[in-house]
């Protein structure tokens, strides 16, 4: 063919494609686009995103009319999108990919790994994403190869294009599953309240969007079909009026019954279930769950090779920020404090800026701190920039929790553990602290804690004689520590004499023993010699005399904690250290430019009527000591507190220590190897799972095909296996898109498919059927073997691909679907072929007679 005639025929198609019916189908992609735009917005929340998305879905669309006016193969169209997609994505998709040669080619590495790994990386990202590194990758995806398909659908023009309604509204739902954990803000709607009105206005349009179009294709393909009957001069009864006004009337019937249940059932489907996600099964919580609770070694800050030694170095102006924290454990099963199973951790884009409502801070570890917590304040408004060798390793493996009161990193150190060492670097841009909300206006609920496990705390808490309210409770915090004495250790020895010293020379101090740890017994143990205290001395005693609980913060930490349970109050425990704008406490400085092991505190967090947490300090007094009485011993008028204990301190009974130790416990390396090869077996075995379902369609296909060809070979009776065999040939060759017609005789249907051996076939079939005498084994075994012949030849003739795909087609089990209406449109084709199987029927009546 000549170029002139190429491309005459080219304008041709072009003018076909330009067919109303086409351009409706194109329309409809289009909104389809704009509507999956909409719906991935809020997980971005950046213009780039509405770039990406609309120019990525013209573009999908834009190959797919240049396959169909070219007339590509399926398999040439896709290595065509495939290639635009990876020189259109880099600039498109990975913004920092246009600062240099190099960076965009590290912008298309990362547009191509992207297709695979890039769904993970928004999954363990916190929305909105922005254009933090490869983010908009799977949008990209998702709008090129999506309306790509989509297109390709629409302009097919027979019973396929229907399935492009389920490749839009897949589109759609890329922006919703992956997006925010919690939907929009209930609304009224004509005295209704609709929750998630945003998500519930996308499903409908989309909804909508998908029954206009089918139904404008529907009656543009009618239309077509009646101008082609019309140019055939062929007359047609005309329909009645009725029948148009009746088919309008169910139509808008169905769409207000669509909208009228999809506004009554989603406030009840709201209720009925959380809102899932994606994101909700991406955590890293298989590190975090491998470590030691950080409030059980909080007394290792306080030995002499901590004390002293800087855990973070701070410089930048503080401004307002009270607390740098470690770790916020919000989960207590009885033995430690610890972070919930049930918290998730995410990636935070790096998408913010400077402005005069943040604080930028830079943070460098010291050698008394490693770790996987990050020290940070509260209210990160972005990823910490962190600096280094290391830099990129921090910043891959951060992750803040759902309220971004905790930060890890999960890098891999020198020594092949997990999270921050000695020498560390990172800047943080910060959020201006609000007002701290206060806890004198809460009103307690009914007990969060199980009172009988803990008889002592809720004697003690009893005896107060306190409301159940924010100000009861914070008066009961207040006692609670004027009672409690200051105390790290169980010895006077080495490695207390630093904050002994400092305690000293801050106003005097005499050392008292206490055990380390925070279980439930250590607690009772803590509040029963509250109690046996008040109880002997009296309620109205001196303060002086009420003294008797000695610890520090980790015990007293909990022990706030659970008393904000007893009084019906969500509670918490943070780690960290004070800055100077928080209030002075006695026994544990603020730090300033250099948290060191002295600084570190705990502290507990009580939410308020607002949903804000309020910082509550627990750090007991140090400046009376316990005083020990005696059942019925008269308290004197002036008591009088000796200078310096003196006492010696006696190694405890094994049994009854509840204290551990401040090194960290020797490495199991077994358990670890362990866990790690069953982290990798589950990861192993739920993708071989998930393939073998992707597969299993597949191979339900080709065992089902098996089994009806072997039903049929083997069938009973020798008549019964030739006309298996002809079935057979026949599905062969509708698999082979080689429709055969379901009218008239085999012969006629042999001669439509013009193969000899389904002429022969067919000629052997109709002779055994219809014989005067029932056909034999030998002619049942002759009718397989042309089968098995014909489906050997025709396989040949085809690549290995494409015999793949007729193994695979399911044309062959559809083809049995249609012969009823095949035959009720042609009967008049039909009657041929019945009457030759009525003549041939009577025929062998007539000789058996």
């Amino acid at each position: 063919m000549s170029a002139a005639a190429s491309a005459r025929d080219a304008l041709r198609r072009l003018r076909e494609l330009l067919s109303a019916l086409n351009i409706w189908g194109l329309g409809y992609v289009l909104l389809g686009i704009g509507l999956a735009t909409v719906a991935a917005w809020p997980l971005y929340a950046a213009p780039r995103a509405l770039i990406v998305g609309i120019v990525g879905g013209l573009l999908g669309m834009l190959v797919a009319v240049v396959a169909r006016v070219l007339r590509w193969n399926l398999l040439m169209s896709a290595l065509v999108a495939a290639g635009v997609y990876v020189v259109a994505a880099a600039p498109l998709a990975v913004p920092s990919s246009l600062t240099s040669i190099p960076a965009f080619f590290l912008g298309v590495r990362d547009a191509v790994l992207g297709v695979a790994l890039g769904w993970k990386q928004i999954l363990t990202l916190n929305p909105p994403l922005g254009e933090y590194q490869a983010v908009l990758v799977p949008l990209m995806v998702v709008m090129l190869f999506g309306s790509f398909a989509a297109t390709l659908l629409v302009l097919e023009g027979g019973r396929r294009a229907a399935w492009a309604v389920a490749v839009v509204s897949t589109m759609s739902v890329f922006g919703i599953a992956f997006g925010l954990i919690g939907t929009s803000s209930a609304i009224t709607l004509w005295g209704i309240a609709l929750p998630a009105p945003r998500e519930w206005l996308l499903g409908i349009s989309v909804f909508l969007a998908g029954l206009v179009w089918l139904i404008g294709r529907a009656r543009l393909r009618r239309a077509q079909a009646l101008r082609i009957v019309a140019a055939q001069n062929v007359t047609r009864s005309a329909a009645p009026v009725w029948l148009g006004i009746r088919r309008h009337l169910l139509s808008g019937v169905l769409l207000i019954v669509a909208l009228v249940a999809g506004v009554a059932v989603v406030p009840a489907a709201a209720q009925w279930s959380d809102r899932t996600v994606l994101r909700d099964d991406v955590e890293p919580m298989v590190v975090v769950q491998r470590q030691i609770s950080p409030l059980s070694t909080y007394r290792s800050w306080f030995t002499t090779s901590m004390l002293d030694e800087p855990v973070v170095s701070i410089s930048g102006d503080t401004g307002d920020l009270e607390r740098i924290r470690i770790a916020t454990l919000d989960a207590y099963d009885g033995e430690d404090f610890h972070i919930s199973p049930d918290d998730r951790f995410s990636r935070l884009p790096r998408t913010a800026a400077p402005d005069a409502g943040r604080l930028s801070l830079e943070f460098t570890v010291g050698e008394a701190y490693r770790g996987i917590w990050v020290p940070a304040p509260a209210g990160l408004a972005q990823a910490p920039t962190f600096e280094g060798a290391r830099a990129e390793k921090l910043a891959d493996g951060f992750h803040v929790d759902d309220e971004g009161d905790t930060a890890i990193t999960i890098a891999e150190t020198s020594d092949e553990r997990e999270g921050l060492e000695p020498g560390d670097r990172y800047g943080v841009l910060v959020d201006a602290p609000d007002e701290t909300p206060t806890l004198t206006d809460v009103r307690g609920g009914d007990s969060l804690l199980d009172s009988e496990a803990y008889p002592a705390l809720a004697e003690w808490a009893t005896m107060q004689e306190q409301p159940r309210t924010g100000a009861g409770y914070l008066e009961v915090i207040d006692r609670l520590r004027a009672r409690g004495y200051l105390s790290h250790a169980l010895l006077e020895d080495e490695q207390a004499t630093g904050w002994i010293s400092a305690l000293k020379s801050a106003g005097g101090y005499s050392f008292a023993p206490t055990y380390a740890g925070h279980s439930a017994a250590r607690i009772e143990e803590l509040f029963t010699s509250l109690v046996d205290q008040e109880r002997r001395a009296g309620a109205d005693a001196d303060p002086k005399m009420l003294v008797a609980a000695v610890g520090d913060d980790e015990q007293f930490a909990v022990a706030a904690a659970l008393l904000a349970e007893l009084w019906g109050l969500e509670s918490r425990v943070v780690l960290g250290a004070r800055l100077p704008a928080a209030e002075e406490v006695p026994g544990i400085p603020a730090c300033d430019t250099a948290c060191t092991g002295a600084n570190m505190t705990a502290w507990v967090e009580v939410r308020s009527s607002g949903g804000d947490w309020t910082a509550v300090d627990v750090t007991p007094q140090s400046a009376m000591l316990p005083s020990t009485i005696t059942e019925g011993e008269q308290l004197p008028e002036h008591p009088t507190v000796p200078e310096q204990l003196r006492s010696e301190a006696l190694d405890p009974p094994q049994a009854q220590s509840d204290s551990r130790n401040t090194d960290a416990p020797p490495e199991e390396g077994g358990s670890d190897t362990l866990a790690s090869l069953l982290a990798v077996a589950r990861v192993v075995g739920l993708s071989l799972l998930a393939l073998l379902l992707l597969v299993l369609p597949l191979l339900v296909v080709v065992v089902a095909k098996n089994i009806r060809q072997r039903t049929r070979r083997l069938a009973g009776d020798p008549e019964s296996r030739l006309v298996g065999a002809w079935e057979e040939l026949v599905d062969v060759y509708a698999d082979d898109e080689r429709p055969t017609p379901w009218f008239g005789t085999r012969v006629q249907a042999a001669v439509a498919v013009d193969r000899e051996a389904a002429t022969r076939l067919a000629e052997l079939v109709d002779q055994g059927v219809f014989a005067a005498h029932p056909p034999t084994e030998a002619d049942a075994e002759a009718a397989w073997t042309i089968v098995d012949e014909e489906r050997a030849a025709i396989a040949e003739r085809r690549t290995r691909w494409q015999n793949v795909r007729s193994h695979l087609r399911l044309r062959s089990f559809l083809a049995r679907v249609a012969p009823r209406r095949a035959r009720a449109s042609s009967d008049h084709r039909l009657a041929v072929g019945t009457l030759a199987v009525a003549g041939a029927g009577a025929g062998r009546q007539e000789e058996d007679a």
